[in-house]
């Protein structure tokens, strides 16, 4: 598969079918993963496969997680714009069952220049950013197998950290359920956006970006 077809077919996944995947795309995948761009050359970046179901419950109780559509999130959705209203319907009540049904569970850690809660500039977030080349390369990667995830990016670090020993100088990118898509599985429209509306040349030229 070229690139640009993986490109294209990756998408977000949430509902998975219970096929199991072969080691070899996995580990294809996050090789391709340490092939991204590091900021400091070092490439310091993790990757914890949990498969063990007592760590997933333990994962899932470091955050608070509904499992329906509630008024209370309907009524915290009702100034977002059609797109991501239906996204975030779908997605929320969805987060714990795919960390139970996921065949992979994926974490993704990493060594910062300057933890998250210190960084006061742009430059101090530079091992976050390629850390986010490296999964995105592992997603594409997974894509160009039919294998798709979603990166769900854990609000309690610390306690994701405790469940899995990771050292505390370390950080938690995000959390990547994966698998083989499930026949029933959603697919949300993406967001079809124009190239000449947002490529300026030389100068910004819109007065209003939004």
């Amino acid at each position: 598969m070229e690139l640009q077809e993986a490109i294209v077919k990756r998408r977000t996944i949430r509902d998975f079918s219970e096929q199991k995947i072969n080691p070899d795309i996995i580990n294809k995948a996050l090789l391709a993963g340490l092939k991204a761009p590091s900021y400091n050359h070092l490439k310091q970046w993790y990757f914890i496969l949990v498969s063990d179901r007592e760590k997933r419950i333990a994962l899932i109780h470091t955050e608070k997680m509904i499992e329906s559509v509630t008024e209370e999130l309907e009524e915290s959705l009702k100034d977002f714009d059609n797109l991501s209203k239906q996204m975030y319907l779908d997605a929320i009540p969805k987060q714990k069952r795919m960390m139970l049904s996921a065949p992979e569970l994926l974490v993704v850690v990493y060594k910062p220049k300057t933890q998250i809660a210190d960084s006061t500039r742009i430059y101090d977030l530079n091992c976050l950013a390629s850390v986010w080349c490296c999964i995105e390369n592992i997603l594409l990667s997974l894509a160009e197998d039919s294998v798709f995830g979603v990166t769900f990016i854990p609000q309690n670090t610390k306690a994701v950290k405790e469940v899995l020993n990771i050292p505390p100088e370390l950080e938690v990118a995000a959390i990547i359920p994966f698998g083989y898509k499930a026949n029933n599985a959603t697919l949300i429209p993406q967001k079809e956006v124009r190239l000449e509306d947002r490529l300026f040349m030389n100068r910004w030229t819109k007065e209003n970006p939004i």
